[in-house]
């Protein structure tokens, strides 16, 4: 019996030597799990710095492309289509900050555009301060008019001849002014149907804006082309000018 219990007794000591080895590991590899946390910790982090990093450039990306919108409305040159630029108007601010009074700054505001072709392809834009644009006018027609609208394409050549030739008679040379309150539907198609005008417009924005529904309503539009003719001082002379013109191709009775 003797022999047998010694053979047990060494196993029983080999299991335990061999139980507290694996424990000591056990417990070392434990001591050594907060290093690998802190680097899962840190590697999220990274990631998470990444992302945040990402999104901010996103960020300024959009800004970028809202900053670009907004210039491309305020550019030297502004693409029309294939044959057309157009040099947009470049406000001095001297001018800007002038103030300006009388009838037809409450009508039209203190800023109107006028279109100069430069040659074939090219057109410049000016912008004017309204009091200095009409002055000396004894007859300022608002024309109500857009590029989509077959009539007022038809119309507004006949317009610019007529046009031409009452600031062309004699001692009344450059009385006539005409002011465009467009209706076009954006940028492109006013610029490119302002070359076809050689008179005033409105700013598009004015024109379909506010100030534009306001003009419309006290002149009474109700479809276009509409022409309305004021005095010096803003009094309405007719608003049928739109059937006055073909009635009376040389002005004998204008401003009627």
């Amino acid at each position: 019996m003797k022999i047998v219990r010694r053979p047990l007794i060494l196993i029983l000591l080999q299991l335990v030597v061999v139980i507290s080895l694996t424990n000591a590991l056990l417990e070392s590899e434990l001591v050594k799990e907060p290093p690998t946390t802190e680097k899962v910790d840190d590697a999220k982090s990274d990631v998470t710095a990444k992302q945040e990093e990402g999104i901010a450039g996103t960020n300024n990306v959009d800004s970028c492309a809202t900053d670009a919108i907004v210039d491309s409305s305020t550019n030297s040159t502004t693409n029309l289509d294939d044959d057309n630029i157009i040099d947009a108007a470049k406000i001095n601010t001297k001018e800007e900050d002038q103030v300006q009074v009388g009838p037809f700054i409450d009508l039209l505001g203190t800023k109107l555009l006028s279109m100069n072709m430069v040659d074939e392809t090219h057109a410049k834009m000016d912008l004017h301060n309204t009091n200095e644009a009409l002055d000396g006018k004894k007859v300022v027609g608002i024309y109500f008019s857009a590029d989509w609208c077959g009539p007022c394409r038809q119309f507004t050549p006949e317009l610019v001849s007529f046009y031409n030739k009452m600031n062309n008679r004699r001692g009344k040379k450059n009385q006539f002014e005409i002011v465009w309150v467009s209706s076009c539907r954006d940028q492109e198609s006013f610029g490119q149907y302002f070359t076809h005008m050689n008179w005033l417009a409105l700013p598009p924005e004015e024109a379909t804006g506010q100030r534009g529904k306001m003009l419309a309503s006290k002149y009474k539009v109700k479809g276009i082309p509409h022409l309305a003719l004021l005095d010096e001082v803003g009094n309405v002379i007719t608003l049928e000018g739109r059937t006055k013109i073909p009635q009376d191709r040389t002005g004998l009775g204008f401003p009627w």
